[in-house]
C-alpha cells in the first residue's frame, strides 16, 4: 500500500518495445519505500491489468502522417524534438503540470534525453535508465552528466567495454532479472506440457515484442532452409510469426504465447535477438543461446551481445550465416557453459536510490 505522507516516485516509459514497462514494473514492486507509484506512458497496453501504481496516458510524440525518422537530430543536444507536433506540447504540459502539483521525490526515465532534461528543468531529482552501445554523442553525454543517477538494468560484469569510468561510477547496476525468476519447471515438465518428445533435440527460435522486430515469417525463407538442413532437430517459431508457406516437417509455428518459459525451457538450444528481455528470460530458463542482434541506434544489441558472449554464453551468428552451417553451429551450442550465470548478481529485492 503506498503511503500518501510520502513524495511519489514518477516513472516515464517510453512506447518502443516492451522492454521498459518490463522493467518499470519489477522496479516499482521491488521499490522500498511505501512511496506511491505513477508512471507515464503512451503505451498502456504494456500495463493493462498492472496494480502496482497509477498510470497516466500521454498524448503521443509521433503522427502517423509524419516520419519520426526525419525528425531525428544528429550530433545535438538532443536526439527528438519535432516541431510543431501537437502531442509534443500537450504531453510536455502535461508533465509539468503534474510535477508542480505532486512535487516528486524522483523520476525514473525509461528511456528518452528529452524528458530527463526536461524533467531536470522542472526541478526534479531525475534516475535515467542506460543501455548498451555506444552512447558519447552530445545528447546522451548532456543527459548522463545531468541526472541525479543512472541505472543500468544489467550486472557490471554486462557492461560495455568501451563504457567512460564517470559514467560506470554515477551508475547502479541492477544485476539479472526476467519475468521468469521465480520459474521453477524442470526439461522434462516443460515438455511433457508442450507434448514434446523427451529425446527430440529441440530449437526454440523466439522473436520477442521489441519496437523493431520484425516477424518471424517474414524472414521464413531462411528458417525453411536451415530446418531443412539441421534433420534431426525440430524447430519451433515462437512470438510474431508470418505465414509459412509448405514448410517441412521439423519446423512448427507456434506464434505468439503470452508465456514463453516453457518453450524456452524445453529448448536444447535458443535461436533470438539481442534484446534485453529475450537475453534475461533465456538466462531465466539456462539454455544455451545462439543470438542474433538486430539493427538499433548506437548498436545497442550488437554491444550487448558482444558482453553476453565475452562471458561465454552467447555465440553470435551473423545474418548472413549460410543455413548449411547450422547443424554445426547447433552442436556447438550443446557444448555452452552457462555456469557464468550462477555467479551474476541478481536484482537486489529491496531498490532505493539516494
Amino acid at each position: 500500500m503506498s503511503s500518501p505522507e510520502l513524495a511519489p516516485v514518477a516513472f516515464y516509459v517510453h512506447h518502443h518495445g516492451s522492454g521498459h514497462a518490463t522493467r518499470t514494473k519489477l522496479l516499482a514492486e521491488r521499490w522500498v519505500t511505501a512511496a506511491p507509484i505513477h508512471v507515464f506512458t503512451s503505451a498502456p497496453d504494456y500495463f493493462h491489468g498492472w496494480r502496482g501504481g497509477q498510470v497516466h496516458v500521454l498524448p503521443a510524440d509521433v503522427s502517423t502522417t509524419r516520419d519520426p525518422a526525419a525528425d531525428m537530430l544528429q550530433h545535438k543536444v538532443l536526439h527528438y524534438a519535432p516541431i510543431g507536433l501537437p502531442g509534443v506540447q500537450q504531453r510536455m504540459a502535461m508533465l509539468a503540470q503534474w510535477i508542480a502539483v505532486h512535487q516528486p521525490a524522483l523520476f525514473i526515465v525509461d528511456l528518452s534525453v528529452e524528458i530527463a532534461l526536461f524533467v531536470r528543468l522542472c526541478g526534479c531529482r531525475v534516475a535515467l535508465v542506460r543501455l548498451h552501445g555506444h552512447r558519447d554523442d552530445p545528447a546522451h553525454v548532456a543527459a548522463f552528466q545531468l541526472a541525479d543517477h543512472l541505472i543500468a538494468p544489467f550486472p557490471a560484469a554486462l557492461d560495455d567495454a568501451h563504457t567512460p569510468g564517470w559514467v560506470r561510477e554515477k551508475t547502479t547496476y541492477l544485476g539479472t532479472f526476467s519475468r521468469y525468476d521465480e520459474r521453477r519447471e524442470t526439461k522434462v515438465q516443460c515438455r511433457r506440457q508442450l507434448q514434446l518428445a523427451i529425446d527430440q533435440q529441440i530449437v526454440t527460435v523466439v522473436n520477442g515484442a521489441g519496437g523493431a522486430s520484425i516477424a518471424i515469417g517474414e524472414v521464413q525463407g531462411t528458417w525453411k532452409e536451415i530446418a531443412r538442413k539441421c534433420p534431426d532437430w525440430l524447430f519451433l517459431l515462437v512470438g510474431r510469426v508470418g505465414e509459412l508457406i509448405d514448410p517441412p516437417a521439423n519446423l512448427h509455428c507456434i506464434g505468439f504465447t503470452p508465456d514463453t518459459f516453457p518453450y524456452l525451457k524445453a529448448a536444447d538450444v535458443v535461436v533470438g535477438s539481442g534484446g534485453t528481455n529475450t537475453m534475461m528470460e533465456v538466462g531465466a530458463a539456462r539454455v544455451p543461446f545462439l543470438s542474433q542482434p538486430e539493427p538499433r541506434p548506437f548498436s545497442e544489441q550488437q554491444a550487448k551481445m558482444e558482453a553476453l558472449e565475452r562471458l561465454g554464453l552467447t555465440r553470435i551468428v551473423p545474418p548472413t550465416t549460410l543455413p548449411t552451417t547450422w547443424p554445426a553451429l547447433l552442436t556447438q551450442a550443446l557444448r555452452m557453459d552457462l555456469s557464468a550465470w550462477d555467479q551474476l548478481p541478481a536484482l537486489p529485492e529491496n531498490i532505493l536510490l539516494g
